[in-house]
C-alpha cells in the first residue's frame, strides 16, 4: 500500500508554449508508491504537463513541489539528484553511442561511475543488453531500444519515474512487455507518474487516474471509480 508521503505536488500550475497557455490551475499530488496515470484526448496537454514538471518547459504560473521543496525553476538534468527519472517519449537514445556508453552516461548523471553491481543487475533484468553492449544504439530494434531506455532508468537507481507515453509506436508484444516491466517495478517500490494514450494499459497499471480536460486536470480517481463502465464516456469524452 502507498505510504502517505508526498513525492510530487503541483499547485495551480500553468503550462504551455511561448504565449500559448495549454493548461491552467493544475493541482495534484503524487504519493509514495502510487502508480498515477494521466489520460485525456489528443492535444489536451498530457505531455505538456509532464514536460513542465520535469523542467523541459518553463512554468507559466503556479508551483511545483518535489519532496516538500518548492521548485521554482526546475533543471531537468538535476532531476536524478532528486531521485526522479524522466522517460522521454520514444526514449532518449543517441544512435552514435553504444549500449554500454548509454549506461555509463546514465550513471554519470547520478554523480558516480557505473558500478559493476548496478550493471550486473541491469543485465540480469535485460540479458539482451549484455549481449549487445558494444553495439551502436542506432542499430538496435525498437524492442531493444525500449530495453535500453529502461536500462538507463535502472542504472540511475531512482525511486520515482516520470514516463511520457512509453508504449507509443510499439508492437502489441512490446506494449505488453512495457506494461509488465512497469508494473513489476511499481510493486517493487518505484513511484510512477505515467502519461498514457492507451486506455487498456492505463487502466491495467494505475492505482489512480487523472484526466487532462478543459485546459486543466481533474481530481485523482481511484480504481473503483475509473473502472466503472461509463467512466470514459462520462469523464473523458463528455
Amino acid at each position: 500500500m502507498p505510504e502517505h508521503t508526498t513525492i510530487l505536488k503541483t499547485e495551480k500550475l500553468a503550462a504551455g508554449y511561448g504565449d500559448h497557455t495549454v493548461l491552467t490551475e493544475v493541482s495534484f499530488d503524487l504519493l509514495k508508491g502510487e502508480f498515477m496515470v494521466i489520460i485525456g484526448q489528443n492535444g489536451s496537454g498530457k505531455s505538456t504537463l509532464l514536460k513542465t514538471i520535469s523542467g523541459l518547459l518553463p512554468q507559466k504560473g503556479g508551483s511545483v513541489w518535489i519532496n516538500n521543496l518548492h521548485e521554482k525553476h526546475i533543471a531537468s538534468h538535476c532531476l536524478v539528484q532528486k531521485s526522479i527519472s524522466y522517460f522521454v517519449q520514444g526514449g532518449l537514445i543517441m544512435p552514435s553511442l553504444t549500449v554500454r556508453e548509454h549506461l555509463e552516461l546514465a550513471a554519470m548523471q547520478t554523480g558516480r561511475k557505473l558500478q559493476k553491481t548496478t550493471l550486473d543487475d541491469t543485465f540480469a533484468e535485460f540479458p539482451r543488453l549484455k549481449e549487445m553492449q558494444k553495439q551502436m544504439a542506432g542499430n538496435l530494434s525498437g524492442g531493444e531500444r525500449q530495453m535500453l531506455s529502461f536500462g538507463i532508468l535502472l542504472v540511475q537507481e531512482t525511486q520515482t519515474w516520470l514516463l511520457d507515453e512509453p508504449t507509443a509506436g510499439l508492437s502489441p508484444a512490446m506494449v505488453q512487455f512495457t506494461a509488465d516491466f512497469l508494473q513489476k517495478k511499481n510493486i517493487g517500490g518505484v513511484t510512477m507518474l505515467l502519461v498514457e494514450h492507451n486506455m487498456e494499459v492505463a487502466f491495467k497499471l494505475a492505482s489512480h487516474i487523472a484526466v487532462t480536460k478543459d485546459a486543466s486536470l481533474t481530481q485523482k480517481f481511484d480504481q473503483p471509480e475509473f473502472l466503472q463502465k461509463d467512466f470514459l464516456d462520462k469523464i473523458v469524452y463528455n
